[in-house]
């Protein structure tokens, strides 16, 4: 779900790079209120029993209610967050600088600047490259080769700026793209990191 809010380049020229948020996260959201709608329903017609569990003497009884009703309020409310929730990053060569904007339900929340001079470099590092079960059982049957590990993680460094975190993306190609298109625009260098 970490990977859900990532970033893909919507503009770019010689002066001017654009990303903003993918439409992946407000299908997400749209396909979790849609569930929650449907757990309503099921609510709706199975709340005897849910409140039943609640009045049992048994411990995992209590607990299987607190976990349905938790659920319940929390598919909504991350639904509702994944569809309105937007960040957009804007690289503005000419002016030295780069913006980073966090909206929700159109209302900017945060807002930061970034001056080129702050920065030192592009650091790319690979966060997790741990073995998954799906990797597991086709490395046993001879294939897999398709299969990646782990997520990339872009961040900028600098004396002042300290380590800031740009992005992250699951493929490699995708998040070396967009260093490579911000070291372009920023005559910065990118330094890689793998685990």
């Amino acid at each position: 779900m970490g990977l859900v809010v990532t970033l893909k380049i919507a503009e770019i020229n010689e002066n001017r790079m654009f990303l903003k948020r993918s439409r992946f996260p407000k299908a997400m959201g749209g396909m979790l209120l849609g569930l929650s709608f449907v757990f309503i329903v099921m609510y709706k017609a199975a709340s005897v029993y849910i409140w039943l569990l609640y009045y049992s003497s048994a411990i995992i009884d209590k607990a299987l209610f607190f976990v349905i009703i938790i659920s319940f309020i929390a598919f909504p409310l991350l639904g509702f967050f994944l569809l309105f929730y937007d960040k957009k990053i804007e690289v503005d060569k000419k002016l030295e600088v780069i913006y980073i904007r966090f909206k929700f339900m159109f209302i900017p929340i945060w807002r930061t600047k970034i001056k080129f001079t702050k920065i030192d470099e592009i650091v790319i590092e690979n966060v997790c490259k741990s073995e998954t079960v799906a990797m597991r059982r086709a490395s046993a049957r001879g294939t897999g080769k398709g299969i990646r590990a782990g997520y990339w993680l872009m961040s900028l460094k600098g004396k002042e700026l300290g380590k800031l975190y740009f992005d992250r993306h699951p493929k490699k190609e995708e998040i070396l793209s967009y260093a490579e298109n911000l070291s372009r625009l920023t005559s910065k260098k990118i330094t890689m990191i793998e685990k």
